[in-house]
């Protein structure tokens, strides 16, 4: 083997030598190397790679042999070949085994891998060798004849790359060597890179001579490769059929290079239903499952699994049940292989290589701290803490050499003064001491130390080394510093702790019984600070404002470990270095360093010199992959194949990504630092000059197109870093805010427009099938019902996408949320939908970032869901018919040919029909690199964007550089450039007509990218804005936001003048707002502002009296427009910025005189403005729109800010973020809150002339005149204001003005709002919100009244033509008498039509009937008015209406006084009866029923706007703000009487306008109806103490008869328990004269669910007010209300398994007054007893009392017993204050009550059990009525008086019995004994003689 490397070796040597190849190439060849199996120090690897360089040698001289002769190389080469590829193998082999084997020790390690290196060496020299020759032989203009035929007959291919070693060996070497990268050290990754450099350099070079073999990306030889899916692999898959239980089955999947997997199931596939189940799983994370069987809607018969080279497979079964299995086929599919030369292969394997080896040496995770080892470190004392902040501190100039040491002339000085050889060392000491303050502990011993520590103090503070210096320089003249003089003292502190150290450490050894311990902690303290002289120091910049790794959690752990019980010496030690830390925070890190034992000198050291070694080889990387890019590139072109690999390899084989360039290397010392930045840097400039070098992308070829995004997503990934303030020269320099923002626009996804083919016939079909879904789902179903009933259809498979489609064009009527598919946000309004997909929807941000969800590709067309229609309330997804008269008015096609015009659009108007436009993506790529790109790019520069903006307000310019102000400012103000840059040329939205202007390919992307990003750029102009109190130390060239051409940009785009969208300038507006507040932004700038904007006058030729005034009267008329134009949520907006500018110190002046001047001219000259001022004042109804602000309590937490996304009416929910967590909630609407700004500028001028315009109003409508539709807007607004003002205000600041219109008041509280009671308030503001519109002010409207709609759906309204009164007279009959409405407008017409005569005719038939019993004749009229059978939730019934005072008529009691023949009615049962005397609604109870009065309320707002239209009539607006104002009346007059001021007025009837004083119980009733209830109790006990006294009587009449209204039976329903099977019940329940009926059930209710359902409607037809009840959760049974007295029930069941069932309770309900009078006499019986017995006939109210309690029942029946026991207590009280002594009350009364307790307490015998409410409270009531018999002395009276005859009878005849056999047991003979006997006798005697 020796000679045959000589050149010329003999024949017969060539001969043996390629006979020992060819016997060794059979077998195995690893012992010619001669490899220990054991390594040892002894092994020498120079023979081993001796053989190998022999084998290699002659390989390279057969391949310049083949190349120079042009022949064919000889079979035996090839034996030489296969047996150096063995031996490579076994070489690499038996490397690997010893890294495995020799993890411990490191020279063992060294060797073998200077063996691997001395290989590879030799190995790449050989090729490099055979490469220049095949080089110099192509480049040879004169070749060899025989080279040049090889050549031409392309016979070098099968020569150079298929038989020589270059594509066997070397190849295998290069792959093999990559398996190993992870196991060398860095020094000798970085060897190897500059060897295979080389390698690649050679081969580079050769390229361009054989274009053949080396592929460029734009060569057409990629185009000609396969670019369809073709299947790479396919597997078999199949289970025991059947399969056994409890199996757990799993398979992975993998292919390289695969796209997607498709798998095909047999049709024989089963499982058991959800218990066993297939389950595959993509690399991606999504997961498919699959059960039952296959053909179903849950297991297709073949799956497509996308974009994924792995595919997971899982089967699992339980332990019950089998079926038969499964059985199916995976294919993979992908791209076809690409056959490349052996060369080229060669070639890309190496760069592959280079790149992982880069790789490997940037990797950093051996120096950071393992998490399991960090979390051990309390256990290790000793493990240094490498998270801490010192290495970014104190540490980060790292450890200095001695030379370096040697020239600081200051550290020189400091150790001499240390030594005691300097004199001016000993004069700066001896300054030092004089001024020390504090205590002297002389320890001669730690003198050094102390000295030590001092100097480490000055050498790491900046201040206190110039000071040195300069003492120094004069030679000890100059003065030191105070802070010289603080680090004496802060150093000398240090003595006491070394003292306290020793101490500890004594008694420690002491306790262990170490007597030679030597670490002596002064001389650690010494070690430790002379080690800190020699870490080069930092200048103070780098201590201010650090950027820290550490979390605040991390920062308190690491303090725990330093912490120690307090001692007096700690405590003197603080004081004396109290506030020294916060000025020099140097001293903290230095005293850190010192005190804590982990950080030892060698510690540190050892990872100094690592961090060193690595920065060293990161910048060696850094400048390689420079260089490797250079010498890739071509004609300044970096888009190469080698490139890419290369750079795939260099970010994907990292284990670990660091937050920046920097992290872990602090400490490296900062001239590394500087060359690590230079070298980051600069393949960043490197990767910026190829990108750039290729402007526009549209023409690429694919390759080189998918090559320049993989590029771009390397670049961005650089850029990708946490930028520190040394970072700012190359940011600037690089100009990375344009940077980013156009790479952002460059990688817009561009689509094309294309005209729709739907023809008419297909839309008006498509619009046909809509509008029968609509129709179906407006029936009171709910949307989830009616979809549940579409998809259960047997064809809902092939309309599924329509199903989806009118989903999303009905989305807002149906109330259904819609999520982008892309990022997942809600979309409340415009978006993207794809016309292929079933259901699919894009955000504007993902449409423009080219987001492609799963199953959506490329050329899909899309739509844009802009426009709406005005008349079916959809999203136009066809043509658009646009009205050239009306306003913003919009019809879809399918509506225009049908003619349903909305109010206001007549058919002649003139029309424009547009077609519907859609869009497909125009660049199609495989690759979702681009929408990587795009999103990761934005993401990048927001983050930086507000990294600057955060950067400058959190650096004070006290404590930073200008320079770095300055740099930062420059960033920040270019970051905002391109901000507003994208957001001046935004294109119009509008789809209509496509621009037949040339654009430019990049202006196209530019206005793709702004038109897409507004709102994310405004919510990022939102977050950059600073806070308050940062802004004052800004200057005006940092602080943009305060220019006045940012704010006139702004309110363009608020204004709606630049073509941006709604929501854009919406926030816009915000954004003003925000700035606004700043005191930093001048009045006048933002005065000049508006005036550019809006083309007003300037401020000096306004001459306004304050500055700002030109803007808030700006922003008031832009509220107005709002109020008219752009809808509630804009109003609401607009509302909510002026109230919370009004508490700003600047424009609260401003904003109180433009109010007053607005309220001044009240009534003059009323108008929106006056409206909208207002609602600034008044408030806004609290409406959840989008971007409101809202407090709210999530799962009983603390109350949370929050804004809010969307709100879902129906559901009674609202979507929002939480404003600190950003997390997304969906909260219920009872736990939220508006969070509202009240403007508290009212005074008495402006509450007197809004007094002033509520009389003139109240008069106007007294007198019966026209009023406008703006003044009673005003009328209800006014006094809305005013009962805000009440509220505030206390009863003695109210001025008597006020309470002199209180007779007006009532006027208009007592009129009826003529609308349903179950109206709210704020629904009703709402409802004239919306409909107002002041442009169609002329139009005319067909308004359909309340009673016009009840004639047409129930016949003729006995109403029908009434006035107020009528009306009211006839609805009082009917509801206190029970009395037909048909009947008694019968006879009222009988009686003239006169109120009067009717009550008297009414009365006179009462007075002997309980009851009023209609003549036969009076029946037969009655039937014209009687209503036809209907559904009762058709329409809510007038007694559901609010028609004012109900006025009393009182019944004639002469007789019911005299007989008191009455009798008790007996209790009901109740199952939910509470064990409570009186049952009081919990938590639970109140949510439920304000859920429910909300639900009611909204529901009548939704239909009123779905009858209404978009806009109201103005008699109709008229109607809804008239009833506005006097709910609001209401509230104003119960606020008055609720702090009624009794020493300056009493409550008579005529200041409340009743005509006697019976009737201040009706006003009291009307208050009782509000939503105040708290405030209602206040406002009866101020009438009942300030009225007059005679007036009581009067009142108490009325109240008792409030408390006789009827109470209504209940309906119990039960099923049989349990239900049977098949079970179809049905029935309909009818309570005559409710207005609604409550349903409750019981606790125990349950149902099979999803198959057994019970469900309850309004409507015979089960669809109007419909609710379903199936299944076993209690919650889900709960209670409701239905209106009317009607409700049809349905119960069905399958055939199998039964539960319980079902049991609920109908309750009638009416609006009735019991509870007014109730709480009118209990207020009454709590005053004062005098006052009570002068004015209140006590027998008559008792009377009265008695009489409720015997005929009311429930709950009504047990607040009059508690009445009852309050008049007894009366009594009691009474006693002892009259000298009569007989009772005025009568007891005897309570008789029928005692019937029913007797009653009652039979039937609760059980005394194992809780008495029922009812029986314990009779039980009080008969208890307290003895007590009071006995205590005026008529026991036995009352007692007489309370049984029958027949009881007294039963009761003496068994007394006599006892009294006889009390005698005959004594042997007594009297009267007793002497009767019974006879008797016994008289009885035996009739026996025997019936018996005879």
């Amino acid at each position: 083997m020796d000679n045959v490397n000589v050149s010329e070796e003999k024949p017969s040597v060539s001969l043996i030598f390629q006979s020992l190849c060819q016997f060794y190439s059979n077998v195995e060849p690893s012992g010619l190397l001669n490899l220990p199996f054991t390594l040892n120090k002894e092994f020498d690897f120079q023979p081993t790679l001796a053989v190998l360089e022999t084998f290699l040698t002659v390989a390279a001289k057969e391949f310049a042999i083949a190349i120079k002769s042009g022949g064919d190389i000889p079979e035996q080469s090839q034996h030489l070949i296969k047996l150096l590829c063995s031996l490579q193998i076994s070489l690499f082999s038996w490397i690997e085994q010893q890294f495995d084997s020799q993890s411990g020790d490191a020279d063992q390690k060294e060797l073998i891998q200077e063996m691997l290196l001395k290989y590879v060496k030799m190995v790449v020299k050989k090729s490099n060798d055979s490469i220049q020759i095949l080089l110099d032989n192509v480049k040879d203009e004169l070749p060899t004849a025989k080279f040049a035929i090889m050549m031409s007959s392309n016979k070098l291919l099968e020569v150079v790359l298929d038989k020589t070693y270059l594509s066997s060996s070397v190849r295998q070497m290069v792959l093999l060597l990559s398996h190993l990268v992870h196991k060398l050290s860095n020094n000798y990754r970085l060897s190897l890179l500059n060897y295979l450099m080389t390698l690649t350099q050679s081969m580079r070079d050769l390229s361009p001579h054989l274009p053949d073999q080396f592929f460029k990306l734009d060569s057409n030889y990629w185009m000609s490769v396969a670019s369809d899916d073709v299947v790479l692999r396919t597997w078999d898959i199949e289970s025991p059929h059947s399969y056994e239980n409890n199996q757990q089955a799993t398979q992975v999947f993998s292919c390289p290079g695969a796209t997607s997997f498709v798998v095909d199931f047999d049709n024989k596939c089963e499982t058991e239903k959800r218990y066993d189940y297939l389950l595959f799983t993509d690399s991606r994370g999504n997961k498919m499952q699959f059960d039952q069987k296959v053909g179903t809607d849950k297991w297709p018969k073949n799956v497509t699994f996308r974009g994924s080279h792995r595919l997971t497979f899982l089967f699992h079964s339980d332990g019950s049940n089998v079926e038969w299995g499964y059985k199916f086929k995976v294919t993979a599919k992908g791209f076809a292989d690409v056959q490349l030369s052996a060369l080229f292969d060669l070639h890309l394997a190496a760069c592959k290589l280079l790149g992982k080896l880069s790789a490997a040496v940037l990797d950093r995770q051996h120096l950071m701290p393992n998490e399991m080892d960090f979390n051990a470190v309390d256990k290790d004392k000793m493990a240094i803490d490498l998270k801490s902040d010192l290495w970014s501190t104190l540490l980060k100039g790292g450890h200095m050499e001695s030379h370096m040491l040697k020239k600081s002339k200051l550290n020189q000085f400091l150790l001499e003064m240390i030594s005691g050889d300097s004199q001016l060392g000993q004069q700066l000491l001896k300054s030092c001491a004089d001024h020390y303050v504090g205590s002297n502990l002389k320890k001669p011993d730690l003198d050094i130390t102390i000295l030590t520590v001092f100097s480490a103090f000055v050498w790491h503070c900046e201040p206190l080394r110039e000071s040195v210096i300069q003492f120094v320089e004069s030679n000890g003249s100059s003065e030191l510093d105070d802070g010289i003089h603080s680090a004496y003292s802060y150093a000398e502190s240090m003595r006491l702790y070394i003292v306290d150290q020793r101490q500890k450490q004594k008694i420690a050894d002491e306790k262990d019984n170490n007597v030679n311990n030597a670490n002596d902690i002064g001389e650690v303290v010494k070690e430790k600070a002379e080690f800190l002289l020699q870490i080069s120091a930092l200048e103070k910049s780098y201590f201010k404002n650090k950027p820290s790794r550490r979390s605040s959690k991390n920062i308190v752990s690491v303090k725990s470990s330093t912490q120690h019980k307090k001692t007096p010496a700690d405590t003197e030690r603080q004081f004396s270095a109290s506030g020294i830390s916060e000025k020099f925070p140097e001293f903290k890190f230095v005293t850190e360093f010192i005190k804590e034992s982990k950080w030892t000198k060698s510690s540190v050291i050892k990872v100094l010199d690592d961090r060193r070694k690595q920065a060293r080889n990161t910048t060696e990387v850094y400048e390689f992959c420079i260089k490797f890019v250079d010498m890739s590139t071509d004609d300044s072109s970096i888009f190469e194949v080698i490139i890419v690999l290369f750079l795939q390899e260099l970010l994907g084989q990292q284990s670990c990504q660091c937050q920046h360039y920097l992290d872990w290397l602090e400490g490296c010392g900062i001239q590394l630092e500087n060359n690590l930045r230079q070298a980051y840097c600069g393949i960043i400039k490197r990767l910026l000059e190829g990108i750039q070098h290729l402007q526009d992308s549209r023409n690429l070829n694919k390759s080189v197109k998918t090559a320049q995004e993989m590029i771009q997503a390397t670049f961005i990934h650089l850029l990708g870093v946490n930028w520190q303030s040394f970072d700012l020269d190359f940011l600037l320099e690089a100009n990375i805010p344009n940077l980013l923002i156009q790479t952002a626009k460059g990688s817009v996804a561009m689509r094309s427009e294309i005209l729709s083919d739907i023809t008419e016939v297909e839309e008006l079909k498509e619009y046909d099938q809509y509008m029968t879904w609509l129709n179906e789902h407006k029936n009171d179903v709910s949307f989830s019902d009616w979809y549940n009933q579409i998809k259960s259809t047997s064809k809902f498979k092939e309309k599924e996408k329509a199903v989806q489609m009118f989903i999303a064009k009905f989305c807002d009527l149906l109330e259904v949320d819609i999520w982008c598919d892309g990022c997942g946000k809600s979309l409340p309004g415009r978006r993207y939908r794809c016309l292929q997909c079933t259901d699919m929807d894009l955000c504007a941000t993902c449409y423009a970032g080219g987001v492609m969800p799963q199953c959506h590709l490329d050329d899909h067309h899309l739509i844009y869901l802009m426009y709406k229609c005005d008349e079916c309330n959809a999203f136009i997804t066809g043509r658009r018919v646009h009205c050239c008269i009306c306003d913003d008015f919009d019809l879809c096609f399918g509506c225009f040919k049908k003619e349903h015009f909305p109010p206001g659009h007549l058919d002649s108007h003139s029309t424009k029909i547009f077609p519907l436009m859609k869009f497909q993506n125009t660049q199609k790529s495989d690759s979702s690199l681009q929408s990587y790109i795009h999103q990761h790019v934005w993401l990048l520069f927001a983050s930086f964007t507000l990294q600057m903006a955060g950067t400058m307000p959190s650096v004070p310019t006290e404590h930073t550089e200008d320079n770095f102000v300055a740099k930062a400012g420059k960033l920040h103000q270019q970051c905002i450039d391109q901000l507003m840059f994208c957001l001046q040329d935004i294109p119009s939205v509008d789809q209509d007509v496509l621009e037949e202007t040339e654009k430019s390919f990049a202006k196209q992307k530019e206005e793709e990218f702004s038109l897409h990003s507004q709102e994310r750029i405004m919510g990022l102009l939102g977050a950059m804005i600073p806070k308050e109190n940062t802004c004052s130390s800004l200057s005006g060239s940092i602080h943009s936001f305060s220019s006045e051409k940012f704010l006139t940009r702004l309110f363009d785009i608020a204004r709606g003048e630049t073509g941006h969208e709604s929501n854009t300038q919406h926030l816009a507006m915000g954004l003003v707002a925000k700035l606004l507040h700043l005191s930093s932004v001048p009045t006048q700038v933002v005065d000049n502002a508006v005036c550019q904007s809006a083309n007003i006058q300037s401020p000096v030729s306004c001459q306004p009296q304050l500055d700002g005034e030109i803007t808030i009267n700006f922003l008031f008329l832009f509220g107005a427009m709002c109020l008219e134009r752009s809808g509630i949520d804009w109003a609401s907006s607009m509302v909510s910025i002026l109230q919370d500018l009004s508490s700003s110190a600047i424009w609260s002046p401003v904003i109180e005189k433009y109010i007053s001047k607005q309220i001044n001219h009240l009534g003059q000259n009323d108008n929106l403005t006056s409206v909208f001022t207002l609602f600034v004042v008044s408030g806004f109804p609290e409406v959840m729109s989008i971007g409101k602000q809202v407090r709210y309590s999530y799962e009983n937490s603390e109350p949370r800010h929050g804004v809010v996304l969307n709100h879902f009416p129906d559901k009674y929910q609202t979507f929002l973020l939480d404003a600190k967590s950003r997390r997304r909630r969906t909260v219920r609407d009872e736990y939220i809150d508006c969070i509202m700004t009240e403007v508290s500028i009212l005074n008495e001028e402006h509450v007197t002339k809004f007094t002033s315009v509520i009389k003139d109003t109240v008069a106007k409508i007294q007198q019966g005149s026209s009023i406008t539709v703006e003044e009673t807007w005003i009328l209800s607004l006014c006094l809305k204001a005013l009962h805000k003002f009440l509220n505030k205000a206390e009863a003695c600041d109210i001025s008597d003005e006020i309470f002199g219109f209180v007779q007006q008041l009532s006027y208009l509280a007592g009129l009826g709002t003529e609308f349903s009671k179950q109206w709210m308030l704020k629904d009703l503001e709402v409802l004239s919100l919306m409909l107002y519109t002041q442009d169609k002010e002329n139009v005319e409207k067909k308004f359909k009244s309340p009673s016009t709609k009840q004639e047409e759906l129930l016949g003729h309204d006995p109403k029908q033509g009434l006035d107020n009164a009528a009306k009211i007279c006839l609805q009082t009959l009917h509801d206190d008498l029970n009395i037909p409405l048909s009947v008694v407008r019968v006879m009222y017409d009988m009686n003239n039509k006169d109120t009067s005569e009717l009550l008297a005719t009414v009365r006179d038939n009462l007075a002997d009937n309980s009851n009023f019993i209609p003549s036969e004749e009076i029946k037969k009229m009655a039937k014209k008015w009687e209503k036809p059978l209907v559904a009762a939730a058709e329409v809510i019934a007038d007694k559901g209406m609010d028609f004012g005072i109900q006025m009393v008529i009182m019944p004639d009691t002469t007789k019911r006084l005299t007989t008191y023949d009455w009798e008790a009615l007996p209790e009901e049962e109740d199952v939910n009866m509470s064990q409570k005397l009186i049952k009081m609604p919990d938590n639970d109870v109140v949510h439920e029923l304000l859920l429910q009065q909300r639900a009611k309320s909204s529901k009548l707002l939704r239909k009123e706007l779905d009858s209404q239209g978009k806009s109201g009539s103005r008699d109709y607006l008229n109607k809804v703000n008239l009833a506005i104002s006097v709910l609001w009346a209401r509230h104003v007059l119960m606020a008055l009487l609720s702090d009624w001021p009794r020493e300056r007025f009493e409550i008579t009837h005529t200041i409340l306008g009743c005509k006697e004083s019976g009737v201040i119980p009706c006003i009291l009733d009307l208050l009782n109806r509000t939503e105040c209830q708290d405030m209602f109790t206040k406002a009866v006990k101020n009438v009942i103490r300030s009225c007059y006294h005679t007036d009581l009587q009067s009142m108490v009449s009325t109240s008792c008869y409030f408390m006789e209204e009827n109470h209504f039976s209940t309906v119990i329903i039960d099923s049989e328990h349990p239900y049977s099977d098949n079970a179809n019940n049905s029935d309909t329940i009818q309570i005559e004269g409710a207005a609604y009926l409550s349903i409750k059930f019981d606790d125990r209710c349950v149902t099979e669910e999803g198959c057994d359902e019970l469900v309850i409607s309004s409507s015979s037809d089960l669809q109007q007010d419909r609710h379903a009840f199936s299944g076993p959760t209690k919650r889900l049974w709960k209670s409701f209300d239905i209106p009317g007295d009607t409700l049809y029930y349905k119960f069905t069941s399958d055939c199998s398994s039964t539960d319980w069932g079902y049991r609920f309770t109908v309750i009638a309900g009416k609006v009735g007054r019991f509870d007014t009078g109730y709480l009118i006499l209990n207020e009454l019986l709590s005053a004062d007893v005098d006052m009570v017995y002068r004015n209140i006939d006590m027998c008559k109210l008792w009377s009265c009392l008695v009489y409720v309690a015997c005929k009311q029942i429930s709950r009504q029946r047990l607040k009059t017993l508690q009445l009852l026991l309050r008049v007894m207590h009366t009594q009691s009280r009474n006693l002892q204050r009259k000298d009569s002594s007989s009772l005025d009350i009568d007891l005897s009364l309570l008789k029928p009550l005692w019937q029913l307790y007797r009653n009652l307490s039979k039937d609760s015998a059980d005394f194992s059990s809780v008495a029922p409410p009812i029986v314990r409270a009779l039980t009080e009531l008969f208890m307290v009525a003895e007590n009071l018999a006995d205590e005026y002395c008529i026991v036995t009276e009352y007692l007489a008086k309370l049984q029958s005859e027949e009881e007294i009878r039963h009761t003496a005849f068994q007394g006599i019995v006892n009294v006889a056999a009390v005698s005959a047991s004594i042997g007594l003979t009297n009267q007793a004994y002497n009767a019974v006997i006879g008797l016994m006798k008289k009885i035996k005697h009739a026996n025997m003689l019936i018996t005879r």
